[in-house]
């Protein structure tokens, strides 16, 4: 596929035609790229014109295909209650948990986004980089999914007790996460011409949780996210951290048409397991390659990484987030050396 825009060669990636080059993308580039131009976090929620700037800077480099415009994915905390820390660089972490009983849980409310004042600072980051970017190139924005909101909420170590000592808790609290995100992801939809959205779930990496808890507390809540998603014309993509090796079977169970990778899982398995039925993005490996690696280091990961695909169904990118400090050079160069 010659002379394509952008936005056609992932395009082309999601109905697994022919390249000549692989797309590209971050996936994660929000906090790298922000860190790059010395924008803080705080200062890129304060100043939405500033954010994108930041984004546009990498974007002219890097030349990515798709690019995630709002990296904000742990947005709905503040908003229910949570006290969150945020540093100059990289993304936000959970500091107080508000959910610490059955009662705290039903007195909890689902928020209304358009209140949401650091929702709405990444909505105007988004719409400024949609309003440039124009239908060249492909755009998602990322959320979590239910499993871990509700652990974040709770306190993922608390939870994961609760697991085996209240499981009826935790399916109320996964429900109620549920529904939070479906207000917001119709408020994100509704505000935002995206081609995608990234359903996040760290927390339900094999790292942490067995599949068969997977099947149980994650998959389902996720399926259900994602029928919304899907009925809303949306591409979904799913990222979890880490190794889902033994869960790949049910992942491609959840209606959606990209799987993020991370590296502990080869791409020549997962396709084995996913076929064309999902298009697979990663994995270079975002910390010893990317960010301590060298130019020939990561030439030489690319190749790898499309060989194992055959470059169809396939979008080059990190096995998870860029890292803040990892050298532009070790990214620019994926545009020139994505030839299938």
């Amino acid at each position: 596929m010659s002379d394509s825009t952008h936005k056609e060669k992932v395009l082309a990636a999601l109905n697994f035609e022919p390249v000549d080059s692989v797309p590209i993308c971050g996936p994660f580039q929000g906090y790298w790229a922000l860190e790059y131009s010395n924008v803080s976090v705080q200062k890129s929620f304060d100043n939405p014109a500033l954010a994108a700037e930041a984004q546009l800077k990498v974007l002219e480099k890097c030349d990515f295909d798709a690019l995630e415009v709002l990296w904000d994915w742990q947005t709905p905390l503040p908003a229910l209650g949570c006290e969150v820390n945020i540093t100059d660089v990289g993304g936000p972490s959970t500091r107080t948990h508000v959910v610490s009983d059955a009662s705290s849980l039903e007195a909890l409310e689902i928020p209304d986004p358009s209140q949401d004042k650091r929702l709405k600072s990444g909505i105007e980051t988004a719409a400024k980089l949609i309003d440039v970017i124009g239908d060249e190139r492909y755009t998602y924005y990322d959320l979590m999914a239910p499993f871990t909101l509700a652990g974040e909420l709770r306190g993922v170590e608390v939870m994961m007790l609760d697991l085996y000592t209240d499981p009826d808790f935790v399916k109320e609290l996964l429900s109620f996460s549920t529904e939070t995100l479906k207000v917001y992801n119709k408020y994100l939809m509704d505000s935002l011409d995206v081609g995608g959205v990234f359903m996040c779930d760290p927390t339900a990496s094999g790292n942490l949780i067995s599949k068969t808890t997977f099947e149980t507390y994650s998959q389902p809540y996720m399926t259900d996210l994602s029928g919304t998603l899907k009925a809303a014309g949306r591409d979904v993509m799913i990222h979890i951290c880490g190794d889902v090796s033994d869960r790949v079977e049910s992942i491609v169970e959840i209606p959606h048409d990209v799987l993020s990778v991370d590296l502990p899982v080869g791409l020549a398995a997962a396709r084995k397991v996913m076929g064309e039925k999902v298009t697979l993005l990663g994995n270079l490996d975002v910390a010893n390659t990317l960010f301590n690696g060298t130019p020939d280091d990561v030439r030489a990961q690319i190749r790898t990484c499309i060989e194992s695909t055959g470059g169809v169904g396939h979008i080059l990118a990190g096995g998870c987030d860029i890292a803040p400090g990892t050298p532009m050079e070790n990214v620019e160069i994926w545009k020139d050396n994505a030839n299938v």
